[in-house]
Order: C-alpha cells, then sequence, then structure tokens
C-alpha cells in the first residue's frame, strides 16, 4: 500500500471525524514504517562496528602490557644507574673510562699507554710523621766475640757516635696496678687520729678491680670499633689477660646509669640537626644539590 493512492468510498452517513481518524492513523502507519527501516539500517551500522571496536580495544591492552614490561625496565635501570652513582663504588674510575676526553676515543696515538707504577709528574704520598709518638731508645752491640779486629785480634774501641734508626712498635701489655698509699704520723700533740693515709684514686664502679684505663678500652672497642665484647677478650687472652666475661657484662650494665646522660644529650641535639643520618643511609642522600627533588 507505501506509495498508492487509497481512495476511501463510504456511505454517505458515515461521519466525517472517522475518516479523519482513519487517515491520521495511516499516516503514523507510514511514520512507524519509516522509523523502523531507519532503526534496522543504524543496527546494522553498529554491528558492524563492534568488531572494530573489540579489535582496538585488544591493541589498547597489548600496548598497554608493552608500556608497564618498559617501566619495569626503565626502574630497574634508574636504580642501578643511582647505586652506581651513590654508591660504595662511585668515585672509583675504570682505566678504560674516556668520558671527559674531548679527542677521538678511537684514536689511541693521541694517548699513549700508561706505564704502571709511580708517574714521573706525579710527587709521591708524603711521608707520615710520628715525631709525636714517645722514643725508647735501644743500644744495639756487637756480641763479645765480634769485638776484635777481624784481621789482627785487637780489641775494638768503642766510640761516642752512633748510627740512628727508626721502627715503629706496638707494646700492648696489661699489668697490675699495686696502689701503695703513704702513711703519715703526726708530730704534734693535737687531738685526734695519729695516723693519717692518702686517699684512694677514683674508681669508676665503687669497690670494682679493674680499673679506669680497662673501661675505656672497652667502650671504645664496643662503640668506636663496633666488635663484640667476646672477641675482645679473646684477642686480650692471647695478651695474657684473662677476664670473665660475666663480669665484664654486669659492669656494663651498671656503667649504664653514667652513660644515659650522654645518651639523653644527644637525643636531644639529634634533631637540631642539619643532617639526619639512620642506618646505613649515606650521607649523600642528604646532600642538597641544585635541582635536586627530595633526598631519594
Amino acid at each position: 500500500m507505501a506509495g498508492q493512492l487509497v481512495q476511501i468510498s463510504c456511505p454517505i452517513d458515515f461521519f466525517p471525524e472517522s475518516v479523519a481518524l482513519v487517515e491520521s492513523q495511516y499516516q503514523e502507519l507510514v511514520e512507524l514504517r519509516a522509523d523502523r527501516r531507519r532503526l534496522e539500517r543504524e543496527n546494522l551500522e553498529f554491528r558492524q562496528q563492534v568488531g572494530y571496536w573489540k579489535s582496538r580495544h585488544r591493541d589498547a591492552l597489548l600496548r598497554i602490557a608493552a608500556l608497564e614490561q618498559k617501566i619495569e625496565q626503565l626502574e630497574g635501570e634508574k636504580q642501578q644507574l643511582h647505586a652506581d652513582l651513590f654508591g660504595r663504588r662511585s668515585e672509583t674510575k675504570p682505566l678504560n673510562d674516556r668520558s671527559n676526553h674531548l679527542d677521538d676515543p678511537q684514536d689511541d696515538s693521541q694517548h699513549p699507554k700508561r706505564k704502571r707504577g709511580q708517574q714521573p709528574e706525579n710527587h709521591g704520598p708524603q711521608r707520615r710523621d710520628y715525631s709525636r709518638l714517645p722514643v725508647r731508645e735501644e743500644f744495639l752491640k756487637l756480641p763479645p766475640e765480634q769485638c776484635v779486629c777481624p784481621d789482627c785480634g785487637q780489641p775494638l774501641r768503642l766510640r761516642t757516635d752512633t748510627e740512628d734508626s727508626e721502627q715503629i712498635e706496638i707494646d700492648v701489655r696489661a699489668y697490675r696496678r699495686k696502689l701503695r698509699r703513704r702513711r703519715y704520723e703526726r708530730t704534734c700533740t693535737c687531738e685526734g687520729s695519729r695516723t693519717l693515709t692518702a686517699p684512694p684514686p677514683p674508681k669508676l664502679i665503687p669497690k670494682g678491680w679493674y680499673g679506669i684505663s680497662l673501661w675505656v678500652e672497652v667502650l671504645l672497642d664496643k662503640y668506636f670499633t663496633y666488635r663484640p665484647t667476646e672477641r675482645l677478650l679473646a684477642s686480650w687472652r692471647l695478651l695474657g689477660l684473662d677476664l670473665a666475661a660475666g663480669t665484664v657484662t654486669d659492669d656494663l650494665q651498671r656503667l649504664e646509669t653514667l652513660l644515659r646522660p650522654i645518651y639523653e644529650a644527644i637525643k636531644q641535639r639529634n634533631p637540631r640537626g642539619d643532617l639526619h643520618q639512620g642506618d646505613e643511609t649515606r650521607w649523600r642522600i642528604f646532600v642538597l644539590l641544585e635541582g635536586k627533588e627530595g633526598y631519594g
């Protein structure tokens, strides 16, 4: 019926309102059919686009996975470069490093091979000065059988001059400090005790047997060189000093009350400093550099 003219015949007594109603319904039917054909075309187009967008989504997921893998690789390289820059070996320079050379690195004729050992243009290291150390003079003599002329056998005469040389030696030994306190007696007739005795030297631990010098060595070895006390006592046993580990441990606990004021003073001082270092964090992490953000 679409596109055809339809003549509606009706009896004369048919109402004009009914004719108008039929014509309006027919017009609505034509519009609905047009809308249906339009929707079918749009549905077909959308169905065709679904496959395209699915393939695009799959490609996007593959690209995201590749980028995530690349980011992980770059993060690893960044950590390695950071460790090389701020690590322990950051200041060591390989012998084949040509990063500061302005010439062609492939041209070896301009850079002859460097000889090993001390270079002629470089001054040797300055010799250390040990004049602050105490001196123990020791005279070395010839054995009696060699104090004669090797040719005629006449005796040799001792001269006043000597041929001197020095060596650095270490003499570490434990000893007993025997305190002999002098006693005095009054020569007057005043009342009171007739004898006076020199006071004993101060002790770090009252009635303790170990002197202050021994505890200085224990504390320095423990907190300066970070060596366990048991290893220190083992090294002392090689020198003939055998200390009881339990006694040393108990006395260290008694010394804790003397060290607590120092500990509290350090706790108050550290927050006011500019640099804060903990664990194995190196000081380079906290250096303020131009263009550097944070302390990472």
